[in-house]
């Protein structure tokens, strides 16, 4: 039996559901002034918009 892997258009679903909760996470991080999270979502945020330019 042959293993599906996930199609570009599931990938970029699930890229995009996990880039609008790092965004959530960004808008917390930035009302908390917590400057270290609002670090790391950008970090994240950055990442998965290179991930998306494919």
């Amino acid at each position: 039996m042959e293993e599906m892997g996930m199609t570009n258009e599931q990938y970029k679903g699930m890229l995009l559901d996990e880039l609008e909760d790092w965004q959530e996470v960004l808008e917390a991080a930035i009302e908390a002034d917590n400057e270290r999270i609002i670090q790391k979502a950008r970090k994240q945020i950055n990442k998965i918009n290179e991930k998306l330019k494919f």
